[in-house]
């Protein structure tokens, strides 16, 4: 689910680096897990950082692109998006994201239908690679049953949030419990998204 996205316009967010610096970052048409992603943690909910998208682990030993997507049934089930719920959340901004459907043998392209990015739930860490002592930020998207428009095209969704949201999601105020009971409880609405054919692989020799 959501292996590809789009991240689009970044003209109006600066980039905060972790020495305490900022730039202006260049326009990405496109990123897979292990690309670097805007996001905003709650750790520092007032500045817009980079973060690999592939949550690492400190079991890992090496780097990998796994754990992109943590189902939201399995929050608090799965050991390690259990040691982050109610601790480390963050949002993703992207432009759109695509699908592949194997019935119908087509890629479909998911943006919202006013034109505005996605705001995507999600959770963040810091591996620490022991080769060289590099400290590493990484996330995940949660993803949850999707809505009836995405229900045509594929059997689930990434956790999206209204732009007002964003606060109540990194707010350290709230439990992992209030947290995900809230994405449960304000869904995305279908009409929200906008649906497209992005390639058709029927037509593929």
């Amino acid at each position: 689910m959501c292996g590809h996205v789009e991240i689009g316009e970044q003209k109006d967010i600066k980039i905060i680096t972790r020495d305490g610096g900022s730039y202006t970052p260049k326009n990405s048409g496109g990123g897979n897990p292990g690309s670097m992603l805007p996001v905003v943690t709650d750790a520092m909910p007032d500045k817009v950082q980079q973060f690999r998208w592939g949550l690492l682990s400190l079991d890992d030993d090496k780097i990998h692109s796994k754990n992109k997507h943590a189902r939201i049934e399995s929050l608090f089930l799965v050991p390690l998006w259990k040691d982050l719920i109610g601790r480390k959340h963050c949002v993703v901004r992207i432009q759109a994201f695509f699908e592949y459907n194997k019935e119908h043998q087509k890629t479909y392209r998911v943006e919202r239908a006013d034109g505005q990015p996605f705001y995507i739930a999600g959770l963040w860490d810091v591996w620490i690679d022991i080769k060289t002592n590099v400290l590493l930020p990484t996330f995940t998207m949660i993803t949850m049953p999707p809505n009836q428009a995405m229900a045509e095209v594929h059997d689930r969704m990434p956790a999206i949030l209204e732009r007002n949201d964003i606060k109540t999601w990194i707010n350290g105020s709230y439990t992992g419990e209030q947290r995900v009971a809230f994405l449960r409880a304000k869904p995305c609405a279908s009409e929200v998204l906008k649906i497209t054919v992005h390639k058709d692989h029927s037509t593929e020799k």
